[in-house]
Parts: structure tokens; sequence; C-alpha cells
């Protein structure tokens, strides 16, 4: 049976959360955060100009983030080594996947901006866009898991804790809580 406890704003009877599924949630998250860090830093030079500097220096700023969160976790130079060669090798299939969504993007403007509508032309852009963009997940999920089983699990709760800490509550690193 599962324990539950009484709210005090309705006195209605909640299941109480198992911290299972909270913790499911932060190993989820590591991943993410990480394999963010590393798609950005992949792609800096695709958006010369945002944010401080240029592409490069986004670059090398996003390779120090990630290198001060590993060191944090307590990760070996060894462990940093695998993680950076791991999203260096998926960087340019990263950056590929990201120009043509960026293309096909532009395309459907394009489409959308002609004198007549193709409507069968624009769904055909959307759904090969929506392919570019389940090409970089799959992506990102390749190099998320190959991350997280790089690092241990208590590795991966400090860099978990260390997220939390600066804010990442976007992340869903609430989730559960």
């Amino acid at each position: 049976m599962t324990a539950q406890t009484p709210t005090p704003e309705t006195n209605a009877v909640k299941p109480a959360r198992r911290g299972l599924r909270r913790w499911s949630w932060l190993m989820l998250a590591l991943p993410l955060m990480l394999g963010g860090v590393a798609y950005n830093a992949a792609n800096a030079d695709a958006h010369p100009g945002h944010g401080e500097g240029d592409g490069a220096g986004m670059h090398e700023r996003m390779q120090a983030r990630m290198d001060r969160i590993l060191t944090d976790a307590g990760a070996t130079d060894a462990q940093k080594a695998q993680v950076k060669s791991i999203w260096a090798n998926l960087g340019p299939q990263l950056k590929a996947a990201r120009q043509q969504h960026m293309q096909l993007r532009q395309q459907i403007g394009q489409a959308l901006a002609a004198p007549t509508i193709d409507t069968n032309a624009i769904e055909k852009l959307r759904q090969q866009s929506l392919q570019a963009i389940d090409s970089s997940s799959k992506l990102l999920t390749q190099g998320m898991v190959q991350t997280a089983q790089v690092l241990t699990p208590d590795q991966r709760q400090k860099v978990l804790s260390e997220l939390h800490r600066h804010g990442h509550h976007h992340m869903g690193l609430d989730a559960g809580e």
C-alpha cells in the first residue's frame, strides 16, 4: 500500500512522492546539461555575435564551463578527456544537423513570403525540419548516454547539485520535489 499524507490546503490525501522518481529526473538532467554545454560549444561558430564575443570565444567558454563542472564533480583527467572526445566526435554531425535545420527554416520563411503559398511544399519542408531536429536529438541522446556512462553515480549527483546551485531549474531539476 502506498504511503499517503494529507495536504494542509485541502486536507485531501495525496500519494507521497517517491525518491526514486526524483533521482530519475536528476540522472536524466545531468547528461542533458553536459550535452547542452557540448552542443553549444560544438555549434558556437554557427552564430557569431550572439552573446558575448565571437563563436570561438563562446566555444572556449563552454569548454571551460564543462571542465569546471567536471572538476568540481571530481572527474579525473581521463574522464574529462573521454567526455571531451565524445562531444568532439559528435560535434561535426551536430553542426551539420543544425545547419540543415536552419536552412529548412529559412526555406519555410521564403515559402511563406512567396506571392503564392504552396501548402504542400511548406508541409514537406516542415517534415524535413522535424527529421533534422530528430537527427540532432538522436546525436545528443547518444552523447548524453555516453557521457553518463563515463561518470560515476556520485559524480553525476555532484554535477546536478552544482547545476541546481546555479539556478538551472529550467532543466527539470526540481521535478519530483
